[in-house]
């Protein structure tokens, strides 16, 4: 590694010192018939990696070039190109007038990708931070957008936190369809491989009116590539390898069309994932390996008047949970949780592969059906029906040699939309108007959800159904989008609980709950670099069953959680605001929001007066969690912005800052993000080599009432990262070093905080070839 960096360095400096030259080119594009500037043309100086764009003035500039004669490129298309030859002393103007001429084009092949319709602010992962990342979970992968954290418990299990709001608050869209799993765990992860979708999008606020009323913090869309209509062959294999915890990944890809038989794609893919014990800066923690098994294929048809396709995947993974999070008696409890380092039992002198118990095991089945028609009035007809099966099984440590409480949870869920869609047609005002159903039945106990067998399981078996109506109107102009929206959903839960254990005497419970959501929002275009938008929104979310019917521990949080019955739905109304600049060399973006929550559903810490309260089982003694309703504000703010210093050095900044507060007690909130600050220096050495360096600050969350937790906030962190990557032909390859400096630290949003560091440094590195 050492020689590695010596190399990196030496190369970064010689790249460096040839930028001592301070000679400038500049000019303008313009069309030789009527004058008017030409943006997007591509200016080259031959024999060198010199090269720029022209902006939306039609001017370009490039710098840092040497005395001496050079030859310049001009071309853009549908224009002639234009070569010069020009003498470079200082700094040296030189316009171009193009001259129109007829494209005849042959087949052209056009590849698009799905973006969401909505005013809502939005962010997206680049192909570079993409190629950075992969191999991490989801919620890891999206952590460092702007306005996008994680929910962490230990180092396996992580999900997405939108402006402080996460779980059945974000809903994710996978393969288009509402992934349904228990996702209203704190450290139930989704289940998800990331490597299936190439476009990660998220959107921050409930503007997603055609997926659900309920998606008060956003919408995380996982869309793939289409499916390929050539008979070629193509596909890719990615190999990574994580320092910390040994953790090799491999996922492959392999897609293509049909021969003789036009308008057929399809698409394999698959990854595996094992790792051992995670290492802190000082430690081992025992038991926190994971494993992963993935597969998925797709098959579809195409034509100019319809089309359909077919997909499934398989998801299985096995992740330890953190032997020390699971305590005998309060004393030792407590003893951990004020311990700045665990106990040597839960901290191995060696790594171990092997995941022994507390462990999730989970596995996860999608099948999904998707079809379009093309109506005579240019409108489309799409239909979707999809299911899914969830089995999670939270395996404790056996007690006396006896394999006991363990939990188990068995998902069934049935899903579909029928939407009627004018995005193509030329209307001026181009709607959406569908309507969605769900139907499920979750087992705890028992072989079918209306014959359960236990009382002492954490959730009681239930069946949930949930129907849904919405319109959305579009209108766009050059100058201005405005968009509206309506949604009305109904749902019930009925729980089915025996009388006593294993008794044939079954009680039965219905909750029905409707709500009406809806929004409005307005993008201007202000000039070709400038454009904002303002949006109004009401979302409706009605409880889950776990926030209702909680009662016991939850292996997975090592916590004991409490629900509350007689809770009602949550109404929110969220106002946001953004801007997007981009003048020369500059991209900024701000928004601003303010979401107001009335009967917020809040997981709060059983800490009273400084008092805190544990519940001690069979299992152990563990913190109590309970569910409880208040009126919340969450407001903040999410900025990011980069400058292009020379046309290889560019530095970046972000900033996300989420504010909320208890309204109805006057009081602040437990378990919301701190404040998040990111800096970000790139070089450039052509355009398929790179090299960047990072920090993060992550400040302490000191707006939490004293006292209302059971261990206080930890102390704010600096995490240093450096990342290196090189495109060869068809190898692409990527080193980062996340947490370079080896910091110690505990991240306030891991709940297993209580009782050891995050993790320490990790190297890794991606070697991708694609066919």
């Amino acid at each position: 590694m050492k020689y590695l960096f010596l190399f990196l360095a030496l190369y970064s400096f010689t790249g460096f010192a040839q930028t001592n030259c301070h000679c400038t080119l500049k000019g303008i594009v313009a069309s030789k018939e009527n004058k008017e500037k030409v943006p997007g043309a591509y200016i080259y100086i031959k024999g060198t990696n010199k090269a720029t764009i022209s902006d939306a003035k039609g001017q370009f500039i490039i710098s840092d070039l040497c005395p001496g004669k050079y030859t310049l490129v001009c071309q853009m298309a549908s224009f002639d190109p234009i070569e010069t030859i020009i003498n470079l002393a200082d700094e040296k103007e030189e316009d171009f007038l193009l001259s129109t001429h007829d494209e005849h084009l042959q087949e052209v092949f056009v590849q698009g990708r799905k973006q969401e319709i909505t005013s809502q602010l939005k962010s997206e992962l680049s192909a570079e931070e993409r190629s950075q990342k992969d191999g991490l979970s989801l919620g890891e992968m999206l952590k460092g957008l702007t306005g996008v954290q994680s929910l962490q418990t230990g180092s396996s299990v992580s999900k997405p936190v939108i402006h402080g709001l996460h779980s059945s608050r974000v809903i994710i869209l996978n393969q288009g369809v509402r992934q349904e799993g228990q996702n209203w765990g704190s450290e139930h992860a989704p289940e998800i491989d990331p490597f299936v979708s190439k476009n990660i999008q998220v959107i921050k606020g409930p503007g997603g009116l055609r997926y659900g009323g309920d998606a008060i913090g956003g919408i995380v869309m996982l869309e793939p590539n289409a499916l390929p209509d050539s008979s070629a062959i193509h596909g890719a294999i990615q190999s990574i390898y994580f320092s910390n915890g040994r953790q090799g990944v491999i996922s492959g890809l392999l897609e293509g069309g049909i021969p003789r038989l036009k308008g057929w794609g399809w698409r394999v893919q698959g990854t595996l994932k094992d790792g051992g014990n995670v290492q802190t800066a000082d430690y081992y923690l025992s038991n926190t390996g994971v494993k992963e098994e993935n597969v998925s294929i797709a098959l579809g048809y195409k034509s100019n008047s319809w089309g359909s396709d077919v997909f499934y995947s398989r998801f299985h993974t096995v992740i330890g949970i953190y032997e020390g999070s699971h305590i005998g008696n309060i004393s030792d409890l407590e003893r951990s949780i004020a311990l700045p380092r665990p106990l040597e039992a839960f901290t191995p002198a060696e790594f171990i592969r092997k995941i022994d118990r507390p462990n999730q095991d989970v596995w996860h089945d999608l099948a999904k059906i998707k079809a379009f028609y093309h109506l005579p009035n240019q409108a489309t007809l799409r239909a979707t029906v999809a299911a899914q099966s969830d089995e999670r099984w939270e395996l404790d440590v056996l007690r006396a040699g006896k394999n006991i409480n363990t939990l188990r949870f068995n998902l069934d869920t049935y899903s579909g939309e029928l939407l009627y869609d004018e995005t193509n047609t030329n209307k001026r005002w181009k709607g959406q108007a569908g309507f969605t159903f769900l139907d499920q039945g979750n087992i705890t106990s028992g072989q079918k959800v209306q014959n359960p067998t236990l009382t002492t399981s954490l959730l009681p078996n239930y069946t949930l159904r949930n129907t849904g109506v919405f319109a959305i109107e579009r209108r766009a102009t050059e100058r201005w989008e405005v968009e509206a929206g309506v949604r009305y959903d109904v749902k019930e839960i009925e729980t089915h609980r025996p009388k006593a254990n294993f008794s044939t005497t079954i009680l039965r419970n219905k909750h029905v709950f409707a709500g009406l959501s809806g929004s409005v929002g307005f993008t201007y275009h202000w000039n070709q670099l400038t454009e904002s938008q303002f949006t109004v929104s009401r979302a409706f979310r009605a409880p889950g069953a776990n926030e209702l019917f909680s009662n016991g521990v939850h292996h997975g949080a090592g916590a004991y959680e409490i629900g509350d019955s007689d809770l009602k739905g949550e109404t929110g109304t969220n106002i946001s605001f953004s801007t997007n600049f981009k003048p020369e060399r500059w991209d900024i973006e701000v928004g601003l929001y303010s979401n107001q929550i009335h009967n917020f559903i809040y997981l709060r810490p059983s800490v009273i007066n400084l008092t805190a309260a544990y519940a001690t089982t069979v299992r152990g003694v563990f913190p109590i969690f309970s569910y409880q309703q208040i009126d919340a504000r969450f407001q903040g703010i999410d900025f990011q912005a980069s400058y292009l210093i020379s046309p290889r050095l560019s530095v970046q900044q972000k900033t996300s800052i989420v504010r909320a507060f208890d309204t109805q007690n006057d009081q602040y909130m437990v378990n919301i993000p701190a404040d998040r600050f990111e800096y970000l220096l790139r070089y450039a050495f052509t355009s398929k080599h790179y090299i960047s360096g990072g920090i993060t600050q992550v400040s302490r969350q000191t707006r939490v009432e004293l006292g209302s937790d059971y261990a206080e906030p930890p102390a704010g962190y600096f995490l240093v990262n450096l990342n290196w990557g090189v495109k060869m032909r068809r190898f692409d390859v990527n080193l980062r070093i996340s947490n370079a400096l080896n910091a110690a630290y505990r991240d306030y949003l891991n709940r297993f905080r209580y009782y050891a560091d995050d993790q320490g440094r990790n190297i890794s590195l991606k070697v991708s070839y694609s066919i």
